[in-house]
């Protein structure tokens, strides 16, 4: 994998509405984030119609969030984001050495932890423990992911395998679910997409007591000549990130079987998708709807400075 990578990325959405529109309230995370390893060199949102009010903000994870209205009546609602992106090379390699991950789920319950040994980064994971509206903890998800850890074995190298196991025993497959699909309903049918996958590990990883969270983003549509192609291309993209306090957050993506590295561009990150949804919001009328998203992810080369291109 290069040490770097540069990346033009074009999200589009488009809704076309049967009836008028007479007021919508928008919210959209369609910002790439600032990161140690990733650099937003320019960035653009494009509305159609103009909004009456915009502002952006961001959100409790750190998520840039941009809130616009529409007062005025409209048929159709495009919001398209354009971003160029520099990734530095940031995955581990696979012989990374970590503490046992029985340790790691003690930490998180404070379990043997003096007050003068407990990390601040330790009290940011604890929430990512927990339940949330669409990744519940289960004794069934507890059980497959018991498969890989085994009493004893390293956080890391337990993990890594949950993630080759779910990418072996899933199909992908993007007429199985919708963005409501219960993960224990895609743990017993086998099949799925990116979502699915990425709440399905996350599930299993809280189900133990350790930390994990939904990335949202996008992965490069090409690969390498002659390479296979990645699954999730031309659409947004979700992986998994997970916490261990001797190695910080680690990304996995079970989609493809690969810890994320240059080729993944990180838009934003939450308990699960409802934490990140690209766009959401309310409207006032329009019957009903047609929706077209669009994402290009393409490699460039020029060097591109500043925020508004």
């Amino acid at each position: 994998m290069n040490s770097e990578a540069h990346f033009h990325i074009v999200h589009t959405t488009e809704y076309q509405y049967s009836d008028s529109v007479l007021a919508s309230w928008q919210l959209a995370r369609l910002t790439p984030r600032e990161l140690p390893w990733q650099t937003l060199n320019a960035h653009r949102l494009e509305l159609e119609p103009q909004p009456d009010m915009r502002e952006s903000c961001s959100d409790y994870f750190g998520n840039v969030l941009t809130r616009f209205n529409l007062q005025g009546t409209h048929s159709y609602l495009r919001v398209s984001a354009v971003s160029y992106v520099c990734i530095q090379s940031h995955a581990p390699t696979p012989s990374l050495r970590s503490i046992a991950w029985e340790q790691v789920r003690d930490m998180m319950r404070r379990v043997g932890i003096k007050p003068h040994e407990f990390d601040d980064s330790i009290s940011l994971a604890q929430p990512f423990c927990l339940h949330s509206s669409l990744i519940p903890l289960d004794r069934a998800l507890a059980d497959y992911a018991l498969r890989s850890f085994t009493p004893r074995r390293p956080w890391f190298e337990a993990v890594h395998e949950l993630m080759q196991r779910i990418h072996e025993d899933f199909a992908f497959d993007n007429e199985a679910t919708t963005v409501t699909t219960p993960v224990l309903q895609v743990l017993a049918q086998g099949r799925g997409v990116c979502q699915d996958f990425a709440h399905l590990m996350i599930a299993c990883l809280r189900s133990l007591g350790l930390p994990a969270r939904y990335m949202s983003g996008y992965i490069q549509t090409f690969t390498t000549p002659g390479a296979e192609r990645l699954q999730g291309a031309d659409a947004s993209h979700a992986w998994v990130g997970a916490f261990c306090p001797d190695l910080g957050w680690i990304e996995f993506d079970p989609t493809n079987a690969k810890l994320a590295d240059t080729e993944f561009i990180t838009l934003a990150w939450g308990r699960d998708f409802s934490d990140v949804t690209p766009l959401r919001g309310v409207i006032f009328g329009g019957g009903s709807q047609i929706l077209r998203v669009g994402v290009s992810v393409e490699p460039y080369h020029d060097r591109i400075t500043g925020h508004n291109v």
